[in-house]
């Protein structure tokens, strides 16, 4: 599935079809991690720094996704091959 395709779907009102409607512990975890390490490296913040009481990458990759400003798509997939891929907007963030 192409970007296009994906912002087309986003428009009719995005559906989540594969899989659980939040993040899973697996996907959270890959998620924080991948960004923790691109600001680590020097990426830009995307919070304000009035929100931010700490300069740890961890936490601040955390803080990132309970704010849901991060534009990030997890890709999922079944056996038979069908794929989906999914803004981390649409899913919602279980506690745990």
């Amino acid at each position: 599935m192409s970007k296009k395709q994906g912002e087309h779907n986003e428009d009719k009102g995005f559906k989540v079809k594969i899989g659980p409607p939040w993040l899973t512990k697996y996907e959270k975890a890959r998620i924080i991690g991948i960004r923790a390490l691109q600001i680590s490296l020097g990426a830009p913040v995307l919070l304000p720094p009035s929100i931010l009481q700490t300069g740890d990458p961890i936490v601040i990759a955390q803080k990132e996704l309970e704010a849901g400003v991060l534009p990030i798509l997890v890709i999922r997939w079944t056996p038979d091959g069908r794929v989906q891929e999914i803004p981390i907007k649409y899913l919602s963030l279980r506690a745990g």
